[in-house]
């Protein structure tokens, strides 16, 4: 039997647990190639300092900022094969998961197979016909596919491999999601995104704008009061009924920026603020990928369409772990990747039938 190979995008989360189970299935498939863009596994849990991409460096990937812990207990968040330590407590700050995942790529042995500085420029197919079988010669020829998977390292040198099938397991909490706002130009004072955010000290004293209110804007606006910011918590959802600390007031969204700088909210009143900080959530970004080319659509908030939230329906060896995002998301990487792919899906669904399911399948996320 021709062992399949298999490129994985990413070494964070998503990307350790297909190569993991990849490996588990040596009899069918070869050793993965893992290309990773930083110099260490961990994707989003990988906590950097820097906010910005240094002379020979690449962007800082991670959202993570200094003092968070998971909003998930940890009996929820982990590999259903690969439990925390029992002495941890529930809600784990985000060393532990980073250390979490060192330890689950060391025991299945996957750092070997890792690529780090390494960039994918470029993820394209390469169709080409399979030979019939003596039996089938009256029917119509079946076309088999292959990728072309283009990667350069630090230096810049440029290699290009052929592979079976490509595993996407890049995330989408990289690439922040900033809305219009009409009259930004007027704001003199600090524009950020949570992104960016790293710890609570440089805005200690200072009147901040938070507009989004979900978990890190939540969280963040909790942080800032406890430096002694003075936090405005912009949001279009319901009052928050969870006691907030002193410092902390609620409002309605901000929905344009007056010529002197006062930010106008949705009830028509105005704010003053120092600060302006975004936690608008993020896009979803495959820059190596070509979307019109895989009958995909690739835009912020959605990419479709996806059989059964994973592959494209013309390019059934093309896989996307862990694209939504209300999920647990360790147990559903598991969950796409051991029972669904692994274990059939990469040879068991033609591009027909696939087509057909896939039909009015759609991951669309609104933020």
């Amino acid at each position: 039997m021709v062992l399949r190979r298999v490129a994985v995008v990413g070494a964070g989360a998503a990307g350790l647990c297909a190569a993991r189970h990849i490996l588990s299935r040596l009899d069918r498939f070869a050793p993965p190639v893992v290309f990773e863009l930083g110099d260490k596994v961990g994707g989003t849990w990988c906590y950097e300092d820097r906010v910005m991409g240094d002379a020979g460096r690449p962007a800082v990937h991670s959202s993570m900022y200094r003092d968070l812990r998971t909003n998930l207990p940890k009996e929820v968040m982990m590999f259903p094969d690969f439990p925390f330590e029992s002495q941890l407590s529930s809600f784990l700050p985000h060393q532990e998961i980073q250390r979490y995942l060192e330890k689950y790529c060391q025991k299945y042995n996957v750092l070997p197979h890792i690529r780090f500085n390494t960039m994918v420029d470029k993820v394209k197919p390469v169709v080409a016909e399979k030979e019939e079988e003596k039996e089938e010669k009256e029917e119509k020829e079946e076309e088999r596919e292959t990728w072309e998977v283009t990667s350069s390292d630090l230096s810049g040198r440029q290699r290009t491999e052929t592979f079976d099938s490509v595993f996407v397991c890049s995330g989408h909490y990289s690439e922040p999601h900033i809305p219009h706002i009409p009259g930004m130009d007027h704001f003199k004072g600090t524009v950020l995104h949570s992104h960016s955010y790293r710890c609570a000290e440089p805005f200690a004293g200072q009147s901040v704008l938070v507009l989004g209110a979900k978990a890190s804007g939540l969280d963040i606006s909790i942080e800032l009061a406890g430096v002694g910011a003075q936090v405005t918590l912009s949001h279009g959802q319901p009052l928050l009924t969870c006691p907030l600390p002193v410092g902390v007031h609620q409002s309605s969204p901000m929905v344009s920026v007056d010529e002197d700088g006062s930010l106008r909210l949705q009830d028509g009143s105005a704010v003053a603020a120092e600060v302006l900080m975004f936690c608008t959530g993020y896009k979803y970004r495959f820059p190596f990928l070509d979307g019109p080319q895989l009958g995909l659509q690739l835009e912020d908030h959605l990419l479709a369409p996806l059989y059964r939230h994973l592959m494209p329906p013309a390019f059934p060896s093309l896989f996307f772990i862990g694209m939504c995002k209300l999920i647990c998301p360790f147990p559903n990487f598991h969950c796409q990747v051991s029972r669904r792919l692994v274990h059939g899906l990469l040879q068991c669904y033609n591009t027909t039938i696939t087509r057909e399911l896939a039909s009015s399948t759609r991951v669309i996320t609104m933020l």
